[in-house]
């Protein structure tokens, strides 16, 4: 059952997986000055094209940063760096705006080089500090097959579940009565489809034409503000991306058959193919593919 935050609109669900935010609302003000010169803090922005990935930096940063991708172009398959300071806090933040899986525009090849270069990116910020955060940009609606092949992917595949996500339901302007309405609505029918997170967020990245949702606009700022600081203020977690596969390999290995021969090791990579196919429904050969791509890297 999630717990609402007093008016804040941000609502926690207590205990793992995935990892919870590490410090309650009323601790964050007094880490502020000691977090103020910190490292960036790192956060991933994924989902699909169109559903507001580059609106949200925008949103966060309190003006035009990002400009969305053309509906007509490729899928920009490197992620776009922004470098934002929080208000109040002064804390430096990192948002890497990533390619989502499966927009429209994408192939079967550009498919599998997408998840590569999301992996990449893990590499990257694993260097850099580690991660603080997913952010999972959705289209408020309903989960579609695309969604849960893109949190498979980055959360559980990528991610090993060992960073703590964040979603954030876009599109919301209209929503009758309150915003968060849209989660009471819909909550049963996101755990139903396996997405479970540490906080999420019901919001609208637009002002609309002359500012008519201004209010609302103003308020889904604070509310995702708050949940970046909720991140920002904890220990970052760190994915070693460097021996992802020989650790998921030793995981396996642990699971399947403790302690037996070395045959047991392709296995363990059968056993990472069935994820890959089952639950991010990759078929065979790109899954294959994402496979020798990663295992370049270890």
């Amino acid at each position: 059952m999630y717990i609402p935050y007093n008016q804040s609109g941000l609502f926690m669900k207590p205990t793992p997986p995935p990892p919870q935010l590490p410090y309650s609302s009323t601790s964050m003000a007094s880490t502020h000055a000691d977090h103020s010169d910190a490292a960036p803090a790192n956060f991933i922005i994924f989902g699909e094209m169109g559903v507001g990935k580059s609106s949200l930096v925008n949103l966060i940063a309190g003006k035009r940063l990002a400009t969305a991708s053309s509906g007509a172009a490729s899928c920009t398959l490197d992620s776009t760096q922004y470098n934002i300071r929080l208000p109040d806090s002064q804390r430096e933040v990192n948002l890497y705006d990533t390619a989502g899986l499966n927009e429209p525009s994408m192939n079967s090849a550009t498919y599998v080089d997408a998840a590569a270069k999301a992996y990449e990116l893990i590499v990257s910020l694993q260097e850099n500090g580690g991660i603080h955060g997913l952010i999972f940009c959705i289209r408020g609606g309903r989960i579609s097959d695309t969604v849960q092949k893109n949190y498979s992917l980055f959360y559980e595949v990528l991610c090993q579940k060992q960073v703590p996500i964040s979603l954030v339901f876009t599109n919301l302007e209209n929503e009758e009565g309150d915003m968060d309405n849209w989660w009471t609505k819909n909550q049963a029918h996101v755990e139903k489809s396996g997405i479970a997170s540490a906080a999420h967020a019901c919001i609208t990245t637009t002002k609309g034409y002359q500012d008519v949702y201004e209010k609302r606009y103003l308020e889904s700022r604070k509310k995702v503000l708050k949940m970046l600081h909720e991140l920002v203020y904890g220990t970052a977690c760190p994915v070693d991306a460097h021996s992802w596969c020989a650790r998921v390999f030793q995981k396996l290995r642990q699971l399947l058959a403790p302690g037996k021969v070395p045959w047991v090791v392709g296995k363990s990579r059968a056993k990472l193919m069935q994820v890959l196919m089952k639950r991010c429904k990759l078929r065979k050969e790109d899954a294959m593919e994402l496979l020798r791509r990663m295992e370049e890297k270890v």
